[in-house]
């Protein structure tokens, strides 16, 4: 990990870092997703919305082992609904609500 000297209004080397790291990971996260929910015509939804509860119970499951606090959760929890709905959204374009 390169570490360099923040510009004016830029984040500074770590965070930059972990910034990058964040969106890689963001990006795997959507890959996964687009494999695990069947993309075509023929599409199981019901598998799609399976996974998609399967994570969200996984994400309040795992800030609870973590003693987060309640605000933090929410935002956890905000956030994995955030990336499952833009997935579903772009797996299922067809729908209105993102989901066939």
């Amino acid at each position: 990990m390169s570490w360099t000297r923040p510009r004016d209004g830029q984040p500074d080397g770590a965070a930059a870092d972990l910034q990058a790291r964040v969106v890689v990971l963001e990006i795997v996260s959507m890959t996964a997703l687009a494999l695990a929910m069947d993309t075509s015509e023929n599409a199981d939804v019901e598998h799609a919305r399976g996974i998609a509860t399967l994570i969200q119970e996984a994400v309040r499951h795992r800030c609870d082992e973590l003693g987060m606090p309640a605000e933090a959760q929410r935002g956890a929890s905000s956030y994995a609904d955030e990336l499952l709905s833009t997935a579903l959204t772009s797996l299922f374009p067809n729908s209105s609500d993102g989901q066939h």
